[in-house]
């Protein structure tokens, strides 16, 4: 059984990476997309870029990509370019990861995302994950997490 689940895990990531520079949707092979953020920066476009992540057929979360807007469907379905991929962070307990509302040096930019733990706290200090969707390539890249913070969007949900 676990030599099944590692061989699915091996096929996911695999066709995770043929997504860059490709044109979604569709996603391969029953993958979806998760959750995700629009990434404007004040440009025309209410959202030429965008974070989000890849679910493989069983739901779990795979790979965070970044994409560019490519046009949209006839019935006004964006479609979008993946830019680069990444494999989704390993999540202890009680930690999630965090988009669209952190901030870099205490400045806001909703092109980072970060692994946060939960607390009760109204800014949640990212933990050991960070990235930050460069604007001009796309390219999801490494920052340092302890330059980065997140609202608490549970906060609001009590």
């Amino acid at each position: 059984m676990w030599r099944f689940a590692l061989f699915l895990a091996m096929t996911c990531s695999a066709h995770a990476e043929d997504l860059v520079g490709k044109r979604v949707p569709p996603f391969p092979d029953g993958m979806k997309q998760g959750g995700g953020t629009c990434i404007s920066a004040g440009t025309r476009d209410p959202c030429p870029r965008v974070v989000g992540t890849l679910m493989d057929a069983t739901g779990k979360e795979v790979a965070v990509y970044a994409s560019i807007l490519d046009g949209r469907g006839e019935k006004g379905k964006p479609f979008s370019i993946v830019t680069d991929m990444i494999p989704y962070p390993k999540l202890r307990k009680a930690h999630h990861l965090d988009w669209g509302s952190c901030r870099y040096d205490n400045v806001e930019d909703e092109a980072v995302i970060a692994v946060v733990r939960e607390s009760r706290r109204t800014r949640l200090p990212a933990v050991d994950w960070a990235y930050r969707v460069d604007r001009t390539s796309g390219k999801l890249v490494k920052v340092d997490p302890a330059r980065v913070d997140c609202y608490n969007t549970a906060l609001e949900a009590d």
